[in-house]
């Protein structure tokens, strides 16, 4: 029952992404898009790549952190700009932000017998 929880909204999304691809219909390149064109297509993928992310790695804020890198990829592809500095930028935020949102496993910070505790110091 829990693998279905965790795969009903990554399928929904990809189903609606598909839908979209298919009946949205596309412009020239990605300057001539409205935004009712982009937003109808990076959203929905945004949030299908989220969830299927969500079911490996259990982290809602990693999981979006490569969803938004994978997704300014593609903005930059289509906008033929990307080359090693832009890619290696992205690369470099999206690594920022996974440490970020990664769980410390030490919750006590004076656990090492070096530091005194503050409760040993009184008198």
């Amino acid at each position: 029952m829990k693998l279905f929880l965790k795969l009903f909204p990554s399928l929904t999304f990809w189903g609606i992404f598909i839908y979209v691809i298919l009946q949205v219909p596309y412009p020239e390149n990605i300057t001539q898009a409205n935004l009712n064109q982009l937003f109808s297509f990076f959203i929905p993928l945004f949030l299908a790549i989220t969830f299927s992310l969500n079911i490996f790695l259990k982290n809602v804020f990693i999981s979006g952190s490569i969803a938004l890198g994978l997704i300014f990829i593609l903005i930059i592809q289509a906008l033929h700009s990307l080359n090693l500095v832009s890619g290696g930028l992205i690369i470099i935020s999206i690594g920022l932000l996974i440490s970020y949102f990664k769980k410390n496993k030490k919750r006590d910070l004076t656990n090492l017998s070096k530091i005194p505790k503050l409760t040993k110091l009184r008198r």
